[in-house]
């Protein structure tokens, strides 16, 4: 039988991660004609192709509405959890998370729907905690969006009461500034009796202390590795000092073929198909969240690399090249400190096979990852 979150805490010195699957066109806000479909078929086929060649896991993003534009990226999207389980039930090693607004999602409600998706993969389901978000989706729940450092300490509270769910401690009350419950209790407990993994997003210095605390899996923005090592180096000494192990990963587009040039070219072709008005409403809700908006009309005199972050991967950092490129570019992001890499391309199906088979052989003959064996075998 597979050890507990196998997956994740595999020995391999870059974890791979796919994101953004769940939802129509990814994490990519272009017009392509070959954006992402997010069928049930293709995420079902995407994670079997993920479970054999060893990827660690799949992340979900939580949408309940799309950014508009002419492809309104995002427009379609599977609930998380719901979606989660679904994997679970078909893969075998596979980690898959399901993606959790706190507001949104009732503890105890919750944790129960987390714990049964825990049992259907067997101790694989992870949880991406994520404490805001904007206030256009909120509205359509009636939640009023709180204030940034109390969406925190809400989540904190959340999360201490699914944890003592799971902790199988017996019926509890539970007095906060958020939740007031009576009589709690709930049955099963995760798998094995151990709890899933974690992971937390926040980039802010309140979201990355509430990762310190609780999170197993911290995703940090990278603007280049070089100026993230020290702050990925101390946001892990921070986590030990606490007697915690914290993993630190970054989202990553991906632009994988066989010469540079080629490379180079179609990512000028996701450039030329970016969504305006998709990329322009990503604008204002920066605006609304007191963030540095995202002027399109500056982007377009900003540089290259500004612009296809956010057609490519939403502003995330991007590799782009032959597959040599991509593996010294990897390579680079280990050396900075980082643990695991959660990427996106812009076809997820049509490009994972080639980057399996071209990019994943380097990464093992670099010592980064080891060569996956057969998800049978794992299981033996």
């Amino acid at each position: 039988m597979l050890q507990r979150n196998a997956a994740l805490l595999n020995g391999n010195r870059l974890r791979l991660g796919l994101f953004g699957a769940n939802c129509s066109s990814g994490r990519t806000y272009a017009a392509l004609p070959e954006r992402w479909e997010a069928s049930w078929e293709n995420n079902l086929r995407l994670a079997q192709m993920g479970d054999e060649i060893g990827i660690e896991c799949m992340v979900p993003i939580a949408r309940w509405r799309g950014y508009g534009g002419v492809s309104n990226p995002n427009g379609s999207s599977f609930e998380s959890i719901a979606w989660a389980c679904g994997l679970l039930a078909a893969t075998r090693r596979l980690h898959v998370f399901c993606t959790v607004h706190v507001p949104l999602h009732h503890p105890l409600v919750a944790a129960k729907q987390m714990a049964t998706g825990d049992h259907i993969g067997r101790g694989r389901l992870g949880v991406n905690i994520v404490c805001g978000w904007n206030e256009d989706e909120f509205q359509m729940f009636g939640v009023t969006r709180k204030e940034h450092d109390a969406r925190y300490a809400q989540g904190e509270e959340w999360w201490s009461i699914v944890k003592r769910i799971w902790g199988g401690a017996g019926r509890f009350d539970y007095e906060g500034a958020y939740y007031q419950l009576h009589g709690v209790e709930g049955a099963p407990r995760p798998f094995g009796n151990a709890d899933p993994l974690m992971m937390n997003a926040g980039s802010s210095e309140t979201g990355r202390w509430f990762a310190i605390r609780h999170s197993d899996l911290h995703f940090d923005a990278v603007e280049t590795p070089e100026a993230s090592t020290a702050r990925i180096a101390e946001t892990k000494r921070l986590a030990r000092e606490r007697g915690r192990e914290i993993q630190v990963w970054t989202p990553v587009g991906i632009v994988c073929r066989p010469t540079q040039k080629e490379a180079d070219d179609y990512l000028q072709y996701v450039v030329d198909h970016a969504d305006w008005g998709a990329i322009g409403y990503l604008a204002d809700l920066h605006a609304k969240e007191g963030r540095r908006p995202t002027d399109p009309q500056r982007l377009v005199h900003s540089g290259h690399n500004s612009l296809a972050r956010r057609a490519l991967a939403r502003g995330s950092y991007c590799v782009v090249g032959d597959p040599d490129a991509i593996t010294r570019e990897f390579a680079r992001l280990e050396t900075a400190g980082l643990d695991g890499l959660a990427i996106n391309f812009a076809d997820y199906l049509k490009e994972l096979p080639y980057f399996a088979a071209e990019v994943l052989p380097r990464l093992e003959r670099l010592g980064l990852r080891r060569a996956a064996r057969p998800p049978q075998e794992e299981e033996s």
